[in-house]
Parts: C-alpha cells; structure tokens; sequence
C-alpha cells in the first residue's frame, strides 16, 4: 500500500477520507466494477495506491487512485472541490462525453460524484503531454491542439452555462485584483489596459455560441497511444470558439517568455495552429470577425496571466511586465 501524506486544507474537508484507502476502497469499489461491466460487489476491488497530483491549497486536489481486482487494474483520477461545483462539472463532461465519438476524440469521462465528499471521480486516460513535441521541428502538436479544440467546437453538447466578452473582461479584473490581495497592487499600465479591454468587450462582435474550453492551452492535449484526449473540462461553457484560440495564442507566448529556448517552436507553433483551426471551421458563421475577436481573447488572457504571475516569486520580477508588453501589442493590433 503507497502511503500518502496528508495536506493540511480546511477548504477541502472531504479530503481526509478521500486519502484514506479502505475508506475509498468501499466508495470506489462499485464504481470500479461499473467500469469494468461487472456486477456491483462483484470483483473484490480495493484501492492500493493514492497519489496527490497536485494540490492548489484552499479551492481543489487532484487524486489518483489505483485498484487491484482479481486479474485486473484500474486507475480513476478524481478533484476534490471546495464547493459542490463538482456535480455541474459532472454533467459538462457527461454531456461533452456523449457529443463525441471517441474514435475521433478522447475526453474523460465521468465516473461518478461524491457529494459529502465534494470529490468528482472520472475515467483516467493514459497518456503522455502532446507538449514535448514543441522542442522538435514538427508541426504536429500545433495540428493536434487546433484539431482536438475544433472538435469541441463543433459538437451538439447542450452546456447551460454561457459565456461573453462582457464577462471574460470582468474575470481579468477579478485576477487583477487578486494580484492586490497577494501583495502587489496592479501598475497604472494594467489598470490602464484593463480599461482598454472593458471598452473593447462592449464593441467586439458577437460570434456563434458553441461549447467553450475556457482554459484551453498546448498542456491539455494529451497523447494516448496515438489517439488525441483533451483535458480539463472543468470551465467548460457556451461562448464563442475565439476565445479557446485567443487563450492557446496567449500560452504560447506565455512559454516562450518563460523559457527562452523554447521561443523559438512556439512562434512556429502559432501560424500552424491558426491555419489548421481555419481549415478544420471552414464555412463556420462570423469567421470574417474571428481574428478579430481572437486578438480580444488574447489580450484578455495576457492580461490576467500578470495577474496570476504578479503573486508568484519566480516570476514576478520580470514576467507580469512582459506579458503588459504582449497585451498592449496585440490590442494596438486591434486598432
């Protein structure tokens, strides 16, 4: 049995039992048995290993959780919430889950939710980060991540939840302001380009309403056997395609600001990604406003990227302002 030390979080309060194993092996076991299409109780699973994959103190862990049956393995990944988002992410994935043929793309299905817990179990994919193919001279991880986004884009899932420019602008102030509450009021520059983005916001044209990534970038495009996963889906939405390219471009620079031998493939990386999306949308409404509204996406998540890398000490010294440097050229673009 793999021990797991446990992370002091009062905002996680079913954490606890969730790192326990008999105590997951009874809450587990029949949802193990459902997967492998046997009766409950049947098969005598019982968890053997949980790991912390990684913890953001105070809102969610990520868990991975291994059983043993008789003959047989398997393997759940699961988040722990400080609220009971889970059950709503439950139903986005379901409903993404069965939008899309998994012969054309993979997306992890849920397993179940654990609401005394406030713990989403889901289908573990294995699979390796489609990422480390940027080191290569390849055009192959640009095409995969406009291919797999496309196929989001393109799918029947009826998500209830939607989302606008008005709030996507709305959302970079919020981390603005959590770059104040981390010790670090936001430069008059960022103020500055806050505004310019809230003005933009009530003037950008409206794009068709499709099911939305909302956090989409080259890490949640996994390689699984030679078949493509994306992963993540937690804030997935209704809103416009645009704004998953805009984010993808942003991280893109994003890295190659990081890691300067990298900056090299992710500038390759940016037309190849913006070819293939085009190719794969061709004859989509509202494409003659999409890069338009791309750059709008992008500027909004450079933005809140200095927010987020304001907080934190191998970063802020140079990066936030980096990335207000990134923010004001692309939203001069728009002019």
């Amino acid at each position: 049995m793999k021990s797991t030390v446990l992370p002091h979080d009062p905002a996680l309060p079913g954490l606890a039992e969730a790192l326990d194993p008999d105590a997951m092996t009874r809450r587990l076991a029949p949802l193990a048995s459902r997967a492998a299409d046997r009766q409950p109780g049947e098969g005598g699973w019982r968890v053997v290993e949980i790991d912390i994959l990684k913890h953001k103190p105070g809102q969610r862990c990520a868990l991975g959780y291994t059983l043993d049956g008789p003959g047989a393995r398997h393997r759940f990944f699961a988040k722990a919430y400080s609220s009971q988002r889970g059950k709503g992410i439950e139903r986005t994935m379901a409903m993404i889950a069965a939008a899309i043929p998994r012969e054309v793309l993979l997306v992890p299905r849920p397993a179940g939710y654990l609401p005394d817990l406030r713990l989403l179990v889901a289908e573990h994919l294995k699979g390796t980060l489609a990422w480390f193919l940027h080191e290569e001279e390849s055009e192959v991880p640009a095409q995969r991540a406009a291919a797999a986004i496309s196929v989001l884009h393109g799918c029947d899932a009826p998500l209830g939840r939607r989302w606008t420019a008005i709030r996507e602008a709305a959302n970079t102030g919020d981390w603005l302001s959590g770059s104040r509450a981390g010790g670090r009021d936001p430069s008059r520059r960022a103020v500055a380009l806050f505004e310019a983005l809230q003005n933009s916001a009530m003037l950008l044209a409206e794009g068709p309403e499709r099911p939305v990534h909302r956090d989409f970038y080259a890490e949640q495009v996994w390689d699984c056997g030679g078949r493509t996963a994306l992963l993540d889906l937690d804030d997935a939405q209704l809103g416009d395609g645009a704004l998953d390219v805009g984010n993808y471009l942003a991280h893109l620079k994003l890295r190659s600001l990081q890691f300067p031998n990298l900056a090299r493939s992710c500038e390759r990386m940016r037309p190849v990604f913006l070819e293939e999306y085009a190719r794969k949308r061709a004859g989509d409404a509202g494409m003659e406003s999409f890069s338009g509204r791309v750059k709008f996406y992008e500027a909004a998540t450079l933005l809140r990227l200095s927010g987020v890398y304001g907080v934190r000490d191998r970063w802020a010294h140079f990066l936030p302002q980096a990335l207000l440097d990134s923010c004001e050229a692309v939203l001069d673009a728009r002019s």
